[in-house]
């Protein structure tokens, strides 16, 4: 099962770069990237139907790693859409487009502050609360942490750990970090 999930995903990354080459506009980039992300999520969830984790292991693994994989990326480019939504026009004052940028890079960095153990947790590899945040809800009875919804979140199969949409979401705003402060690069190299 594991060499199905890495090959999907692997998939994906093919298609998306794929996005890259068959649309000009950065918004029809954007919006190929979310519904490869979109479809090929819904493509893991059909691998999933119906099928038992064959260890806690694998439970564990496919809540910290698979999932937030699929599911970070579905909510990096909702990050990234919205930002190209609301963008400043083309020939916009470059002042008032560095501040956009940086107003962005500042709520991606208190995402990341506001949730600093997890984001920590998450960039150094830990494992030793993996049974708490990464066993399903139903499974962890014991656990009194709200599960973190991202507004990309959909949950067709009793498919919810306590932390793996918390875990999305960080690799989505680490990943979107790096999309603004190149943003903010290319509006610094245009003052020039």
């Amino acid at each position: 099962m594991k060499e199905q999930y890495r090959q999907l995903y692997e998939q994906m990354l093919v298609e998306m770069d794929d996005c890259g080459k068959r649309h000009d506009t950065e918004k029809e980039q954007i919006e190929c990237c979310f519904q490869t992300c979109e479809r090929n999520w819904n493509a893991l969830l059909e691998l999933l139907n119906h099928r038992q984790f064959r260890s806690l292991h694998d439970e564990i693994w496919f809540f910290k790693t698979v999932k937030p994989a699929f599911t970070g990326m579905l909510e990096y480019y909702a990050l990234v859409y919205k930002a190209t939504l609301f963008h400043p026009e083309s020939g916009s004052d470059l002042h008032e487009v560095r501040n956009f940028w940086e107003k962005e890079l500042r709520h991606a960095e208190k995402f990341l502050r506001e949730n600093e153990e997890i984001y920590q947790y998450f960039k150094t590899g830990n494992t030793e609360m993996d049974e708490v945040y990464f066993v399903r809800a139903a499974r962890n009875a014991t656990s009194t942490m709200q599960a973190y919804r991202s507004h990309t979140a959909t949950n067709p199969f009793r498919a919810s750990s306590s932390h793996d949409g918390l875990f999305a979401a960080i690799l989505a705003r680490d990943k979107y970090l790096n999309y603004v402060k190149s943003k903010i690069e290319d509006v610094e190299s245009q003052s020039f």
